[in-house]
């Protein structure tokens, strides 16, 4: 089951970032228009497109944090920049 970012998660990645949205979409393939049209809430992200926006920020360092939900959206989250360190990932108690 893939996770499918929202739209503030892709936002909040590309500021941390400090990328335009010509910028993500040209490094992800996906085009600004459906990537534009995503996160205004126009028009819904396939899941193809989730993941290679997910994968170019990932390699960018960007990390999603997520919290335990049954969905396979991830809801009431956030991103940060990757720990560098091991044991540095933030815990669920």
């Amino acid at each position: 089951m893939a996770t499918l970012l929202t739209a503030d998660l892709i936002r909040a990645g590309r500021a941390l970032l400090g990328w335009t949205q010509a910028e993500l979409a040209r490094k992800s393939g996906v085009t600004q228009k459906a990537l534009s049209d995503f996160e205004l809430k126009k028009k819904p992200l396939t899941a193809k497109a989730s993941d290679r926006l997910r994968k170019v920020l990932e390699e960018h360092n960007i990390q999603f944090i997520a919290v335990n939900t049954e969905s396979s959206e991830i809801v009431g989250s956030g991103v940060r920049w990757r720990p560098e360190r091991n044991g540095m990932d933030i815990k669920i108690l």
